[in-house]
């Protein structure tokens, strides 16, 4: 690291202009067990960027959009309730309709698991049919506490279904990057071996690189921040660090697009599906009679073959 980068320090407002010329807003997905810190995490969010302790636009009021002048297509923090350390496979599959944007906002996630636990999940497919453009997860946060057992099976989990090969060299993968964060720090000691090989545990499960994708965080109620904070989420919400998503089927999309906005149907019919009507009520039967024109009406030269043939074998 050289000294401008040393000597460079982070700000909202820098992070704020990266995304000034992005086409399509992040979703950031944080996922922890129960009791993990995730709306502590979210408060750190908020105070770090405005001190406000919203969940829109990471965490960031209105009123303090337009002071910050914070974009449009500023990432947007889902806050998930906290899953079970397992890795079921009805828990991938909820996991997995939650990445690619089918279940809606405010939909309850424990009904959803007890109802696949107990065989529902082609009931919720079938619920949840379409996929959303808008909804799907471009990145996890996944939030563990520095005083508890890392949820091993839940990351297997989560990284079964974000990162399915391991890697994003595939011709078409899903690969979603995911990011790390300790919480509660400041109730453990760091000298401590144990403590130490949980913080190596989660590192290596999570298949992360501490100085990229890694953070500590104490996660006060009041929203306290270190300059700690501000380094990680200047790796956190950067648009360089693009997820690859598995391709999905155009069809479905759009009729997810529908069935959330069903006057968008309405338009496209106006827009394009009108025009076309026109065109082709006019243009067909003038295609169709040029059509016969050329199959009962051949040439005069194949004509002309077809007698010389015929008196021949006369």
């Amino acid at each position: 690291m050289n000294r401008r980068e040393m000597t460079t320090f982070p700000s909202p407002r820098s992070i704020f202009e990266r995304y000034r010329r992005q086409g399509k807003q992040e979703n950031i997905l944080l996922i922890g067990s129960v009791g993990a810190g995730k709306s502590a995490t979210i408060n750190t969010i908020s105070a770090a960027l405005s001190g406000e302790k919203l969940y829109h636009k990471c965490g960031i009021d209105a009123n303090r959009q337009k002071d910050l002048h914070v974009p449009p297509t500023f990432p947007n923090l889902v806050d998930m309730t906290g899953l079970p350390d397992d890795n079921m496979k009805f828990q991938e599959q909820l996991l997995e309709m939650i990445l690619m944007g089918r279940i809606p906002d405010k939909t309850s996630i424990p009904a959803l698991l007890d109802l696949m636990k107990n065989g529902g999940g082609s009931k919720i497919r079938r619920m949840f049919p379409f996929v959303l453009d808008r909804r799907r997860i471009h990145k996890i946060l996944f939030v563990a506490s520095a005083s508890e057992p890392i949820p091993r099976a839940l990351i297997e989990c989560v990284k079964n279904v974000a990162q399915p090969d391991g890697s994003s060299s595939n011709l078409n993968p899903r690969y979603i990057p995911i990011f790390g964060i300790l919480t509660k720090t400041d109730l453990v000691d760091w000298k401590d071996s144990v403590v130490q090989k949980r913080e190596a545990e989660f590192l290596e499960c999570l298949g992360i690189d501490s100085s990229a994708a890694y953070s500590q965080w104490k996660n006060s109620p009041s929203g306290e921040f270190t300059s700690g904070t501000i380094y990680f989420l200047d790796k956190l919400l950067s648009p360089g660090v693009k997820p690859v998503m598995d391709q999905v089927f155009c069809l479905n999309r759009l009729a997810g697009e529908v069935w959330e906005n069903p006057a968008g149907l309405l338009m496209f019919f106006l827009c394009i599906g009108l025009p076309i009507s026109v065109l082709s009520y006019w243009l067909l039967p003038i295609l169709w009679n040029n059509f016969l024109d050329s199959d009962f009406q051949p040439p005069d030269s194949v004509a002309n073959a077809q007698s010389s043939n015929l008196n021949r074998d006369l």
